[in-house]
This record gives C-alpha cells, structure tokens and sequence, in this order.
C-alpha cells in the first residue's frame, strides 16, 4: 500500500508539473533575432564597444557563455575571399587555452596567431596572405620545428575579430553561432554597443550573398518590445493606446519567429522599427510590462497583428490589399481616425509624366510615353484595387497594394483629381433618380456617343449605376462614322450643355487621398483616439481585428 501511496504522489507531482509546463510555457524566457541594419554603415565590419569587457557566448537554443576578451572595444570584419592563412593541425579544448599556445607561437615565429573556432573547437590560425605562397613561407618554417598544418583559404566564409589595437584575437567559422555582449551594472543587464548605440541582449554576425557582414541582436521578446514600442507610437499618447500597441507588437513578434532563417526581424520599416536601448521610454516600458506575455488570437491561434498609422476612416480587409483572405483582419469603419487629428488623415501628392514614367520604367517597363492613368475597380472602403496606366505600348495593370507601391503614395485609398483622367456617363441616366437604362438607339446622348475601349463596342451596357473613367486618347469613339480611335492632343464634345475641349494629353498628375499606410488592422491614431475616449487596450485591439482574444 505503500508503495502504491508514493506512485501516486510521484505521478501527481508529475502531472502538475506538466499541467505547470503547458499553462506557462516550458520553453523559458521568449528570444527574437532581429537584424540591425542601422546605424550600420559599411557591409564588411562593424564595431563594437562593451561595458565591462566583453564576453562571447554560443546561443543555439539558449545563451551559453564561453570566454571572455580581453578587451572592451573590438572590430568585427568580414575575412576577404583573396586572405590565405595557416591552420594548425592540433586541435584545443577552450579559447583560453588555444590563446595561451596563440602568444607563443608569436613569440617563436614572430607573426600574428589567433584562436579559429569552427563550431566544435579551437584552432591556431596564423597569418593573413595575399597568395597560397606567402603563406607557405610561414608554413615551411612551421614545419622545419616540427609543426603540422597546411595553408587554406576560407573564401568568405569566416569572420575575424580584432581588438583596440588592431591585433586579431578570434576568427570564426559562418556557421558557428558567436554572439558578443557585456554587462551594464547601471541597468544589472547585458548589453552592447555597435556603432556606439546600445542593444540589450547579444549582438551576433553572419555572412550573406558571399560580401555582407550583417549583425543580429538575439534579445528576450519583452526587451526588444521596450525598444519598438516609442518608435512605432508615441510616447506621449494615452496608456491604453500604448498598451494596445504593446500587444500587437508582441504577436507580430512571436508570429514572425522562424528558425529557419538566419534572423526574425528587420530593425525598420520591414518589419518594426526597433532603436534599441537609448530610444526607451518610461511609459512604453510601462505599457509592456503591465501587458507581459498578453497576445492576440483568432481561433486559439496567433494573428498577423498588421498595424499602420492611419486608416483615413476605414480599415481594409486583407485580400484587398494583398492577396490572403485573413478572418480576423476584416475592413471596419473607423470614425475614431477620422477625428483623431492625425495629419495623415488627408494629403495631396503631385507627379509629372516624366516623374510617372521614371517610376513605370524602374518597376522594369519599358515604356517611352504615358497617355493617362486610370482608376478602374476601388473597394466598398474606398480602397484602389486596380490602376491602369495607357502607355505606348499598350496598358500596365497593377492591382491592389503595388498601385500606390509603384506611384510611392501614402495609401491605396486615393483618387486622381487631374491629368489625363476624364470620367464618363450618359446625361440621361446619370441625372434620372430612377437610372432607367436608355437605349443606343436614340434619346438625350450625352457625350458624345460613348467613349470605350475599342474591343467593348459590341458588348452590352451592364451597369449604368457609378460613373466610368480613364484617359481619352488611345480609346475609341463610336458616332454616326462608325468607330474611330483618337490620337489628336485635343477632343471637341458635343452635349446639351455646349461644345467641351479636352486635352488628352497632360504633363502632370495630382493625386488626393486619405489616411498613411497599408490599412490593414489597428490604426494607431485611431488606437489614440479610442484611449482619449475611454476606451481599454482589449477593446481597442477588439475593434480593429474581428472575433479575437487577448491572453
């Protein structure tokens, strides 16, 4: 009975340590790798500063600290494909210990030896030479006293450590998984400089496209938030905006972690703009901390927590922007931006012909003239989803988000107020509160005829209830002639309210829109503006994505 007794109590231990590990997690304290492409200026190094030396960890799944350098200031640099070196054959359990044989063999051979790690152990590298021969040299007197190696050249592959002085004093295998950080006593954190601005967490290297040095800061999820959170929104604004930011920048976080790849995240605009340690502020970090661990969820799964500035007055559902139809991030109206004062909430862009042409012919076009731009299908939010541009050789369609991508404007939600667009109804059925549809036979025309595409002039007229639009030349007239295609600069119409001359073609295109962003989910001056009007982060986030939870 016993026996049975303590099974009993073992296998309850055991179940609520499982039952523990589930509801919180037994994967420990959450990391993200994001890549700091700014204040980084050259591709091939970069450099780094500590606080209290500098220590070298291996993280594969968790940080493990390996050795430190005897240094507070070194410099990461990419090995050039054209450097031979020479490797020792012996192989060496630590660091230290390979540093130890390093600073002899110095002192015997008088050149410069460095500890290599290639992911397992230590080396001795010594020599950086322009040609297979030059390293030989060294190798030759290696050999004549009784040392083993052989001269090699990593071909981009590695990456080499140098101190203060300029002295190498570590080079690493790509693969390997080095990352450097010290400790900061103020904040009682590790932290890291490069490019004198500080990062919380590890600052790590990997090689890309055989001639980029990129840096990655492997930081715990929370600490990076503190670092997002005052550059995606402002500090000032309401608590509950800023704690609904926290959270959706949390989710979009742990969503877009991939171990796959080298890194999670881009530091910018990419992904979330991500300034480190000196871009903190005591209310986002208070936003954060007071929602830790608090995430968003559609059908027990984490969402796409697409967030933008702006929404102009209504939100955007997915497919209509890009192409994934996504439940929860369905379009919404949104008076609460409207009002919000954002100076977002309506703007004006002009471009010339030329300027339009430039930008159609960097997206690969290649195209000499531009006859009109045309807006042909916009959403029930107001929303482009497909934009026509008549040029010389024939019309460019681009569809949904790459139309405002293309022309560089603030949103998709825009309208063309001049240039060469004109829009086009029957009088009759445009002014008649009943819209009967008339017929081609006869009646009040009202310009002339029909304006159309030349292959629609058989189709049947379907909808008469919206007004059409495009751009005059290189479309087709049909009058009592038969149907003509018109190429002259200038166009007469005939209607009952006089003769009307259009030009059809302009030198410039003014564009008029709302709202700053792709639309997509929360608004953040919206998100401002529900705080001022009491409303708690949970109802914020609820708001803008459809049928969710927060936990």
């Amino acid at each position: 009975m016993t026996k049975l007794r303590n099974r009993i109590i073992i296998f309850s231990i055991l179940i609520i340590f499982l039952f523990t590990a589930v509801c919180y997690g037994a994967t420990g304290t959450e990391y993200v790798r994001v890549r700091i492409r700014f204040p980084r200026v050259y591709n091939e190094q970069a450099s780094l500063k500590g606080y209290e030396g500098i220590t070298v960890y291996e993280i594969n799944e968790n940080p493990n600290e390996m050795f430190n350098l005897d240094s507070n200031h070194i410099s990461v640099h990419l090995d050039s494909g054209k450097s031979y070196h020479i490797e020792l054959n012996d192989n060496y359990n630590s660091y230290e210990e390979a540093l130890s044989y390093a600073k002899e063999f110095e002192n015997n051979f008088d050149d410069d030896f460095y500890p290599y790690f290639d992911g397992d152990s230590f080396k001795l590298y010594a020599g950086f030479y322009s040609s297979n021969s030059d390293a030989k040299s060294l190798l030759n007197k290696l050999n004549n006293n009784g040392y083993d190696g052989e001269a090699v050249n990593t071909g981009l592959r590695s990456i080499v450590v140098y101190n203060e002085k300029n002295k190498p004093v570590l080079m690493y295998d790509n693969n390997s998984n080095l990352y450097f950080t010290s400790y900061y006593d103020k904040e009682s954190i590790d932290m890291i400089m490069i490019e004198n601005r500080p990062y919380r967490g590890y600052m790590g290297f990997k090689i890309i496209e055989d001639s980029k040095l990129i840096s990655i800061n492997y930081v715990d999820l929370e600490s990076y938030l503190y670092g997002v959170v005052p550059n995606e929104i402002s500090a000032s604004w309401g608590k509950e905006s800023l704690k609904a930011q926290a959270v959706a920048a949390r989710t979009y976080a742990i969503y877009n972690k991939n171990p796959r790849a080298l890194y999670d995240m881009d530091d910018n605009q990419n992904s979330q703009v991500y300034r480190g340690y000196n871009s903190e502020k005591e209310s986002t970090d208070k936003a954060v901390d007071e929602t830790r661990g608090e995430m968003i969820y559609y059908d027990d799964k984490l969402i796409q927590a697409f967030y933008h500035s702006t929404s102009g007055g209504s939100t955007e559902s997915t497919e209509n922007v890009w192409f994934e139809n996504l439940p929860y991030a369905v379009g919404v109206d949104d008076a609460y931006s409207d009002r919000s004062g954002s100076p977002y909430n309506e703007w004006q862009k002009s471009y010339s012909k030329e300027e339009i042409l430039k930008k159609l012919r960097d997206d690969g076009n290649n195209v000499r003239e531009l006859y009109s731009v045309e807006i042909t299908k916009v959403t029930e939010n107001n929303r482009v989803v497909e934009c026509i541009f008549s040029t010389d050789i024939g019309e460019i369609l681009y569809k949904k988000e790459n139309a405002r991508l293309l022309l560089g404007l603030m949103s998709s939600w825009f309208e063309i107020v001049n240039g060469n667009v004109y829009y086009f109804t029957n009088e009759y059925t445009y002014l008649n509160e009943n819209r009967t549809i008339p017929s081609r036979g006869g009646g009040s025309s009202g310009i002339l005829d029909n304006i159309v595409d030349a292959e629609e002039v058989e189709e049947e007229i379907e909808d008469f209830k919206s007004l059409s639009s495009g751009g005059i030349i290189g479309k087709s007239v049909i009058s009592s002639n038969g149907t003509s295609k018109i190429t002259k600069d200038t166009l007469s119409v005939i209607s009952s309210k006089g003769i009307t001359t259009l030009k059809t073609d302009s030198s410039s295109y003014n564009f008029e829109g709302r709202g700053w962003g792709h639309g997509i989910g929360m608004s953040q001056y919206g998100a401002k503006q529900m705080a001022e009007e009491g409303f708690s982060y949970d109802e914020i986030l609820k708001h803008y994505f459809t049928g969710v939870i927060i936990r």
